[in-house]
């Protein structure tokens, strides 16, 4: 595997806090223009820069991503955003209620992905890719980095041990309490030594960006042919060593059809699996593979679901095994990438489910016991997909910490925005 080092576009140390913002997917407009109100040199102005204009505005429109760049030049004309005069790699610990994960900041190529050498595990939505598309022809840049991950490298975690025993470059505590920490690499060399032994990575989080950066690569290499620049055909990454990531559930909403009642549905739900209500006292969150916790006519009740009868990897995962049991024959919601009766609520807890429910916003929630680490990686190397919205990593990579430009900016845009 060849792992590239980058001249980063980085956040300096005493500005990080005010640049850094939670990543482009995980805030919805309302959130993203709140962080922009409240940080004027938000990151988020560039990763969503529909927050510059009307509520009402189309967030995909050509202005919106030609604001995208803008800002990114605004905000490098500045000072709040850096870049590094030479190419490097970086290490990037999170830290987060006594746990920590330490990955690789590098770059990776195109060409890997396109020959799944990193391996998928979830479908694109052709609205959402072209979004991303859209932004980095804009931009000119990799924003937002991919989240990777690597099995059976115990040389990678005491490499990155090595580095973080140097002086760190960035160090600070978001408001979410994730503590964020970054190194320069000391010896570019050994980190080349080590991918070089490794045959797979795996896409942990960044589909999306994935499949942007490969079509925006295809597009310049048609473009310019033998001129194009080397840095189009790499995409921005940070690998982290399987054992270290942490995966919380990703939930499901469900709105009853117009023919269904509540009654109706509870009926239904103990003929699925083995229902019981949940007793006051004990937890409503599922504490073991197989169990979904479900809140409907303001109760919460256990749901014990049949056991697998399938000899896949994906027959195992516990949204599947809702999907197969509750999901289809019940509800007849058969693809949930476009079903509008299912929504999904990620890293999130019940009492946020239970609550989205007397809301109004569904009808019934299901709360989900995570999928782990070993299913993602076992389905990735089957060459197999999983549902949609099947694992919630945490914590997520922040966003402005660094960026990847494969296109130069001249001097007289960064004039202009001086």
């Amino acid at each position: 595997m060849k792992i590239y080092p980058f001249a980063a576009i980085r956040s300096p140390a005493h500005r990080v806090s005010e640049v850094s913002c939670p990543p482009y997917d995980v805030v919805d407009r309302t959130q993203a223009a709140e962080i922009a109100a409240a940080k004027p040199n938000t990151f988020m102005r560039v990763v969503r820069a529909e927050v510059d204009f009307a509520s009402d505005s189309d967030p995909h429109s050509l202005g919106v991503y030609q604001r995208a760049r803008a800002n990114f030049l605004d905000l490098l004309a500045r000072g709040y955003l850096v870049s590094d005069p030479t190419r490097g790699m970086y290490v990037y610990r999170q830290s987060k209620d006594g746990r920590r994960q330490a990955g690789l900041v590098c770059c990776v190529n195109v060409d890997d992905y396109r020959n799944e050498t990193i391996r998928r595990h979830e479908l694109t939505r052709p609205d959402k890719e072209l979004d991303r598309v859209e932004h980095m022809r804009a931009v000119g840049a990799h924003c937002e980095p991919v989240l990777l991950t690597v099995t059976d490298q115990p040389s990678l975690a005491r490499q990155l041990a090595r580095d973080m025993n140097h002086r760190p470059i960035v160090h600070f505590s978001a408001k979410d309490g994730v503590t964020h920490t970054l190194w320069n690499v000391q010896e570019v060399d050994a980190y080349h030594a080590i991918f070089a032994e490794v045959e797979l990575l795996y896409i942990a989080d960044g589909h999306h960006r994935c499949a942007a950066a490969a079509r925006v690569a295809h597009e310049v290499q048609a473009a310019e042919g033998s001129n194009a620049s080397a840095e189009a055909q790499r995409f921005l990454a940070t690998i982290f060593p399987a054992e270290e990531l942490h995966i919380l559930p990703y939930h499901r909403l469900v709105r009853l059809a117009p023919t269904q009642s509540i009654e109706s549905v509870e009926r239904a739900l103990a003929g699925a699996g083995t229902l019981e209500p949940i007793a006051e006292s004990v937890g409503t969150a599922p504490t073991n593979r197989g169990d979904v916790c479900v809140f409907l006519n303001k109760t919460w009740w256990r749901l014990r679901l049949p056991a697998v009868t399938g000899g896949s990897p994906l027959d195992h995962l516990d949204v599947v095994r809702l999907s197969k049991c509750v999901l289809a024959p019940l509800f007849n919601i058969v693809d949930e990438r476009s079903d509008v009766r299912i929504s999904f609520l990620g890293g999130c807890s019940v009492e946020q489910l239970s609550s989205a429910v007397l809301r109004g916003d569904a009808d019934v929630a299901f709360a989900m016991y995570p999928t782990s680490i070993d299913e993602l990686l076992a389905i990735a190397r089957a060459g197999l997909i999983m549902p949609p919205k099947s694992t919630w990593f945490d914590p997520k990579l922040r966003s402005g910490l660094f960026a990847h430009a494969f296109e130069s900016a001249d001097s007289s845009e960064l004039a202009s925005h001086g």
